[in-house]
């Protein structure tokens, strides 16, 4: 069933009566509304409407033609039904105008639905080249680019490297630095439909908002589109409309706005609060007839797993696709049949690979099968070319001494190790226990700095095990884990021996836990509907308490414990906050005063040192890492500790002594893959 508004149908009745012809404007105006005084907006939306309903004929071009200045056509021809659907007494054969237009048009659109299911999967399968007819090739060689997008018709592709916005032919690989006055930062580009411009956000990070922009291809002003926006855009085939994603703290409520690029008017079209959230390092990805959305949520399902969502533009209607393959799905786009999809995911204990999805609940079918690391994705408009971002990460354990902190010892090693970039804690007698992804999921291990002796202390306890904090006297590891299917904060004795969960709330995720010295108190991030909020939990009974307001501060990023106990410092983003500014808070637990202090910098492993009196933080940038300590009333400048160059700090922490620094540091490749004869 079709179903169309009675006034959409008969402006295509009236098509399909002159079939080839132009029907002007004006008639269709006073055929459909007769007796009243419309806008020609009424018409424009009805074949807005029609063209999305109807698609796109086999070479892609609509059935309902725009003549300029004259008016409108159906492109194809118009058969009539067989006598077999008219009655035998032809004296009843005088039909109402519009009657007999409609069962033409219910036969046609009949045996249109009825073939497209008999040669759906045909023409995906014939749409699908083999793996081994796809043609691979590196397009960037420097390791350091990030956000590559290609262009409509599959020629070029932008990307950004540093602090610049490069455009670079795919056949010469020549390339340019587009010069955009006033501008430094660039993330999430896209491509307009056209493919005369490209879009950017002004902000790399994806836990901050950002504007977004419009400018050449050739370079120039740029135009601002939208503010606080949080992922990419997509824009429809025909230009009309654009998407993206906001986030409302005070509301804990991401969204999906679609947002009239003309007229710049903006609605909701599909929203989820926290826990729920809408991925945002990609884009919506319009559908090649404009008509569905494709989004992907995460969901606290089986500790936060990734889902994908098709919305109708038009109702707001969303459908999720069944993809129980994938624990995490980063990116999607179309192939221009629209029956399928090529994503980015991952399956479990795998890393991120390249997927055709059929949307009718099909298999997924793999692109690539190897041991590279696939996340951003694009496709030119023929779906011949895709660009691919191909990511490596390895990091390891490294130690320093407090007065030396430029002399750093490494601790592990490998080639495919991710170990500490989810967290690190260093106890008294100088073991280092840290995260790793190592198998693909994320477990808590151990090693023993004078010997390099390791040990896994999790295993096949869900997809994430994270964050791991020694309590003061040894004896316990504090860690969230999604091994309960949602993530809570869970205790091991230190040899990861008897495993109890903490936190139960059904509603919530919880993150990052810290204990107080005397290991009385367990204070952890939570993300409530609403927004984040620290709880302080008592260990010993299970009570808790909620420390901070919801909609105040939206605690979030790192939270860590004075080594005194006194004082708690986390990172808050603040609604219109600047998104090159870190807003950094101390939450006396005494008084329950609060102090903010803000940092014109991205700042990322942040740890107390000196007792409490000062914060030591990472700053990472694309010629090494730097160390930086501030003191916490903010009332001097911060001092440089350490460079490190051609490397980056995943996460740091002091012994307990504070005479020892372990870091997990290592490096980020990222270059641009094209895959060639995708379909």
């Amino acid at each position: 069933m079709v179903n169309l508004p009675s006034k959409v149908l008969e402006v295509l009745c009236l098509l399909v009566e002159e079939p080839g012809s132009v029907v002007s404007k004006e008639e269709l105006m006073s055929a459909v509304w007769p007796d009243s005084f419309v806008e020609e907006s009424n018409l424009t939306q009805s074949i807005y409407l029609l063209r999305r309903t109807l698609g796109r004929t086999s070479n892609g071009t609509n059935y309902v033609e725009t003549i300029p200045k004259r008016g409108y056509r159906l492109a194809v021809p118009a058969v009539p039904d067989t006598p077999a659907f008219e009655p035998q007494n032809t004296a009843h054969r005088q039909w109402p105008r519009l009657l007999r237009p409609a069962l033409i048009v219910c036969a046609v659109i009949g045996l249109v639905a009825v073939s497209s299911q008999l040669v759906a999967r045909y023409l995906i399968t014939k749409d699908s080249a083999p793996v081994e007819k796809v043609n691979f090739k590196r397009l960037t060689f420097s390791g350091d680019i990030s956000f590559p997008v290609i262009s409509p018709d599959g020629k070029s592709f932008a990307y950004v490297r540093g602090d610049s916005l490069y455009l670079q032919d795919i056949a010469t690989g020549s390339n340019v630095k587009l010069e955009i006055p006033g501008h430094k930062k660039f993330g999430n580009l896209q491509f307009s439909s056209e493919g005369e411009s490209i879009y950017f956000r002004d902000e790399e990070s994806f836990d901050a908002d950002g504007n977004l922009y419009q400018v050449s291809r050739f370079g120039g002003t740029p135009r601002l589109i939208a503010d606080k926006v949080w992922s990419g855009v997509g824009e429809s085939s025909d230009g009309s409309d654009l998407a993206f994603v906001r986030f409302y703290p005070k509301e804990g409520e991401w969204a999906v706005i679609l947002r009239e690029r003309n007229t710049g008017q903006e609605r909701k079209i599909l929203s989820r609060n926290l826990p729920y959230t809408i991925y945002r390092s990609g884009y919506p990805a319009f559908s090649p007839n404009g008509g569905q959305i494709a989004i992907v949520e995460q969901t606290p399902e089986r500790g936060n797993v990734s889902k994908i969502v098709l919305v109708d533009v038009a109702s707001g209607e969303a459908t999720r696709l069944e993809t129980p393959q994938f624990v995490q799905i980063e990116q999607l786009g179309w192939l221009p049949h629209g029956r399928s999809l090529v994503v980015t995911g991952r399956e479990d204990n795998r890393f991120f690979q390249l997927y055709r999805l059929p949307i009718d609940g099909g298999e997924p079918s793999r692109i690539t099968n190897d041991l590279n690391i696939y996340r951003n994705l694009s496709v030119s408009a023929d779906g011949k070319r895709l660009v691919a971002r191909q990511y490596s990460i390895h990091s390891h354990i490294w130690t320093a001494p407090v007065d030396a902190l430029s002399n750093q010892k490494q601790i592990t090693y490998g080639n495919l190790n991710r170990d500490g970039n989810a967290g690190i804690a260093l106890a008294a007698d100088g073991s280092i226990l840290y995260a790793s992804r190592i198998t693909g999921n994320i477990d808590i291990w151990s090693v023993e700095p004078e010997s390099g002796v390791r040990r896994q202390l999790t295993e096949n306890a869900g997809m994430n095990n994270e964050n791991p904090f020694i309590s003061a006297d040894g004896k316990f590891v504090f860690y969230e884990s999604t091994r309960s299917g949602r993530r809570k904060i869970w205790r091991s004795n230190i040899d990861g021996s008897n495993p109890t969960q903490l936190t139960t709330d059904k509603e919530e995720l919880d993150f990052l836990p810290v204990v107080s010295p005397d290991g009385a108190d367990l204070y952890y991030i939570s993300r409530h509907p609403r927004s984040n909020v620290i709880w302080r939990q008592s260990i010993a009974d299970g009570t808790r308490e909620m420390i901070t307001q919801q909609g105040k501060t939206a605690p979030e990023g790192f939270l860590a414990l004075s080594p005194v106990g006194k004082t708690l410092a986390f990172r808050s983003q603040s609604e219109g906050s600047a998104t090159n500014t870190t807003e950094i808070n101390f939450l006396n637990l005494g008084t329950g005063e609060l102090r903010t202090i803000k940092v014109d910098i991205q700042m990322s492993a942040i740890t107390f040192s000196e007792n409490g009196m000062s914060l030591d933080y990472a700053e990472n940038r694309p010629g090494g890492a730097k160390i930086w300590r501030m003191s916490t009333d903010g009332s001097s400048p911060a001092r440089l500790l350490a460079e490190i160059p051609a490397a980056r700090i995943f996460d740091m922490c002091w012994s307990p002594d504070q005479k020892t620094l372990a870091l997990a540091r290592g490096r980020q490749d990222n270059d641009a893959i094209l895959l060639e004869n995708l379909e």
